[in-house]
């Protein structure tokens, strides 16, 4: 089997690929090498498949489509980043090719980056640090923060991160409300949560928190009808993607002071430094970081190359992305 590495050189490669899972890559098969510092350019990448068998990806690879990957031999794409909608176009399932990703670990990673601004949130521990290191010590401090046991929580997407974040949560005896749009009762009795509507979920739980894919049917999904029915003192947690709330709404609604919220991701990124949310005491911001951690990236090397010595034997996949996954996923 001929297999193509498309990370070039330097720190991210290195960081899902290490000696130890190099080493086993050359075992596999003929292992050819990103040798330079850069992606390869479409065309630079065409010249390189038309012997390869395997493409172990990254992020930054050109997109792969039917154009580019007819009449090639590649038979599987194993894709070191999570999503893969900017990898490839659908139409690479028409060729028959198999694509596997490390999408379940990075979920995993950001679920338990969700749980972090929970209980960031709810204990107020921005606003505990600084005040310490400002020389002061808060009397009774426990009174004017809140804990995670026993408390609703609302989902909005039922996705892989989700359904994480709901095993996750079952060591706080979390109730779980969650917002759908293809129910399914076995699923819910499977993972302990009840289906709610999204008015449900904002007017009743505590906690509220976006797994939402983004596209033309999630733009904006999020609005201010929903956003008045929250109750005083809910906390709002977006580590999905910014074009999925109506940002100004939420701005507006956030100046009330009536609950806060921990965003992750905006409608523009970088946050602009003249952006009203820097001035809000009820919002916490953070740079697009909820996951998946670094240390995940070891192991997403190691399951890909896993998958392609399965795929090598004629064993099924373990990370096998289908293609209805694939049209779910956000970019």
């Amino acid at each position: 089997m001929k297999i193509l590495v498309t990370n070039p050189i330097g720190y991210e490669r290195d960081s899902f690929l290490d000696a130890e899972t190099c080493e086993r890559l050359n075992k596999l098969g003929e292992v050819e090498y990103n040798t330079t510092e850069r992606h390869f350019t479409r065309e630079e990448l065409k010249a390189k498949l038309a012997d390869k068998d395997i493409l172990l990806t990254g992020w930054g690879t050109p997109k792969l489509d039917s154009e580019l990957l007819r009449g090639s031999s590649v038979k599987l794409v194993a894709h070191t980043g999570g999503s893969v909608s900017l990898l490839l176009h659908m139409s690479v399932y028409d060729l028959g090719i198999k694509v596997a990703s490390g999408n379940r670990y990075y979920a995993e990673s950001v679920a338990e980056g969700t749980l972090a601004y929970i209980l960031f949130a709810l204990r107020k521990l921005d606003y505990f640090a600084a005040e310490v290191k400002k020389g002061e010590w808060p009397i009774n401090a426990a009174a004017y923060n809140e804990g995670l046991l026993d408390q609703t929580v609302g989902v909005i997407s039922l996705g892989a991160i989700s359904r994480n974040l709901i095993n996750m949560g079952k060591v706080f005896r979390i109730k779980f409300k969650v917002y759908s749009h293809r129910p399914n009762p076995e699923t819910a009795k499977e993972l302990g949560f009840e289906y709610a509507s999204l008015e449900e979920i904002f007017s009743t739980c505590k906690v509220i928190t976006l797994h939402t894919a983004q596209n033309a049917e999630t733009y904006h999904m999020i609005d201010m009808p929903l956003l008045k029915l929250m109750r005083d003192g809910t906390v709002f947690i977006n580590t999905s993607r910014g074009s999925v709330v109506n940002e100004a709404a939420l701005i507006e609604e956030l100046k009330t002071g009536r609950f806060s919220a921990v965003l992750d991701v905006y409608d523009v990124e970088p946050l602009p430094q003249n952006s009203p949310l820097l001035k809000l005491d009820n919002v916490s911001l953070f740079p697009h970081q909820g996951g998946p951690t670094l240390d995940r990236r070891r192991i997403v090397g190691e399951k890909m190359t896993d998958d392609i010595e399965r795929f090598i034997n004629g064993k099924p996949l373990l990370d096998q992305i289908p293609r209805h996954i694939a049209e779910e996923m956000t970019t």
